[in-house]
């Protein structure tokens, strides 16, 4: 067996496993999404009527329920992808700032702040939502304890729940940010701070004109990798709220698993699917147009 035909039946394994879980299954659901496809023909969904673009005209759709639960959800995913990415990548800069620096235990310590980020999803989000119980939760207790508040807040109910799920989202995602920006401080040489340490440059020009512009790359894979986990987030809000965080937390993820799971609409549970998988290819075409604008501008 020649080199190439080996390379070819290596990659074989992970070929097979890419076209059974993913490829199929995404065209089967293209597929599905122009069908009324429900219960009565799962057994053989090649019998569901075709409705063309009436299943798009629903999600898209200000008047329909659906439509209006998908325009929130979708919101609500942009404010929490949002704050996340923004609050993580500071957190994890911070962070790696200061653990590029030596200092006794500096090795313990970097492994120590990647605890939250390697706790299974159910395990973390459980926990963040006992601690945001009304009633018997740690976080109303400690601020009746400081007198900040009087009455029990509802934390997982209502407008407060989005940013409930944030918080602890916040919480177990900033250790991927600072693991990543600090392999992109070890790379920066050392001989350029010591280089602008002796022409008199601050501490902020150094960041501003030194480790910024070095971290670019890293920060850009950060962004990307974030919108795109960010935009399908499922476990967070699911653990923390149930099947159905009403309004004010809803999802696409939670919105698409009630409609094609719970009601039994595959057709439409497709149709949100590809919908939502349209606007992550545009928006992340658009970012790496913008980035390829700015690094032209910057050369």
């Amino acid at each position: 067996m020649n080199k190439k035909r080996l390379a070819y039946f290596l990659i074989l394994p992970a070929v097979l496993a890419m076209l059974f879980v993913h490829i199929i299954p995404m065209i089967w659901g293209f597929v599905i999404s122009f069908m009324d496809l429900d219960i009565t023909y799962i057994m053989d969904w090649t019998k569901a009527p075709f409705v063309g673009l009436e299943n798009y005209a629903k999600g898209f759709s200000h008047v329909t329920t659906i439509g209006k639960r998908f325009g929130r959800s979708m919101l609500n995913v942009g404010i929490f992808g949002f704050l996340t990415i923004t609050i993580g990548y500071f957190m994890g800069l911070g962070a790696a700032l200061l653990l590029n620096k030596p200092f006794p235990g500096r090795t313990l310590v970097r492994g120590l702040i990647l605890l939250p980020y390697i706790t299974p999803d159910t395990v973390t989000f459980n926990f963040w939502r006992f601690i945001f119980q009304a009633r018997i939760g740690i976080l109303n207790k400690m601020l009746k304890s400081v007198g900040l508040i009087h009455d029990n807040v509802i934390w997982l109910v209502g407008n407060k729940s989005l940013y409930a799920v944030t918080v602890a989202a916040i919480w177990k995602g900033w250790p991927f940010g600072a693991l990543i920006l600090l392999a992109g401080l070890q790379t920066i040489p050392r001989e350029i701070y010591e280089a602008a340490m002796i022409d008199g440059a601050s501490a902020w020009q150094r960041f501003k004109y030194i480790t910024f512009p070095y971290l670019k790359p890293v920060t850009k894979t950060f962004i990307i990798m974030n919108i795109l986990w960010n935009f399908n987030a499922f476990n967070q809000f699911y653990v923390m709220l149930g099947n159905d965080p009403g309004m004010a937390a809803e999802v696409p993820s939670t919105l698409i698993l009630r409609r094609a799971f719970n009601h039994f609409e595959y057709g439409l549970g497709s149709a949100l699917s590809m919908m939502l998988f349209a606007l992550m290819i545009v928006i992340t075409a658009l970012y790496f147009y913008f980035f390829r604008i700015r690094s032209q501008e910057d050369a």
